[in-house]
């Protein structure tokens, strides 16, 4: 066992604790592109640094590299947030921030605290 979890420590890239969404109207979220349609995503997980979504619906073209925007909805308002694609495999696509704004960070980190207290509620129902 200790074998596997050292292995596992080595493959673990991630720069910042992520959190997965627990509540159904804070899980979509609308990717924009400049001259095409909005498209439709869940949102698996979130961090400071970026997001993974599933496509819901449409199939979205772009590469790893292509820019675009996300706006996701956190307090009964929408806030939109730039993201570059750092990964995909089919539906999945990861998402990084590219320099968003102090106030979209902040959202951000507003949004990770209370999917963090919603997680902490759900988990003292068991």
């Amino acid at each position: 066992a200790g074998v596997g979890r050292r292995l596992m420590a080595g493959e673990n890239k991630r720069r910042s604790e992520r959190v997965i969404p627990f509540v159904s109207d804070e899980e979509v979220v609308v990717i924009r592109r400049t001259g095409a349609s909005p498209v439709l995503a869940k949102m698996l997980d979130l961090s400071e640094v970026g997001t993974l979504v599933y496509l819901i619906a449409e199939e979205l073209p772009d590469a790893p590299g292509a820019a675009s925007e996300i706006a996701v909805f956190h307090q009964k308002k929408v806030f939109d947030i730039p993201v570059t694609i750092v990964r995909r495999n089919g539906r999945l696509i990861a998402f990084e921030f590219a320099n968003p704004s102090p106030e979209a960070l902040r959202d951000v980190q507003g949004k990770l605290i209370s999917m963090e207290i919603d997680w902490m509620r759900l988990s003292r129902r068991e």
